[in-house]
């Protein structure tokens, strides 16, 4: 998914949707919950100037017969061509198995915010 997404390739909502499936993103207004609004979501991402990547060095699953939970943290990557940076970023995801495949169900995105606890 994140070779789709840094390619700005639109086959990513075949990738991802499937009935039911819904995307929370991490900023405002980053939801999707059908295949249209996911279309025009990612449509929405690839004009920006800034591609963007994961980069997910933690990833951790489980599984329970055909449904898999997904948590991964490292972070997001934004390059606009000139600048490069690395977002802190966590990933939570709901997969069910069904016609020979792995689908999607949630893809629950967040960038931690920085601690409030006093150093």
């Amino acid at each position: 998914m994140s070779g789709l997404l840094r390619s700005r390739d639109p086959s990513i909502v075949d990738e991802l949707w499937s009935d039911g499936f819904r995307l929370v993103g991490s900023e405002v207004g980053e939801m999707a919950t059908s295949r249209e609004q996911l279309v025009a979501l990612f449509g929405k991402l690839f004009t920006r100037t800034v591609r963007y990547a994961f980069d997910f060095p933690i990833v951790e699953v489980d599984v329970d017969g055909n449904v898999a939970w997904l948590f991964a943290e490292g972070a997001l990557l934004a390059d606009d061509g000139e600048k490069s940076e690395r977002l802190p970023y966590r990933l939570t995801a709901v997969f069910t198995f069904a016609d020979e495949r792995w689908r999607w169900r949630l893809f629950s995105g967040a960038e931690p915010a920085p601690s409030l606890e006093a150093p």
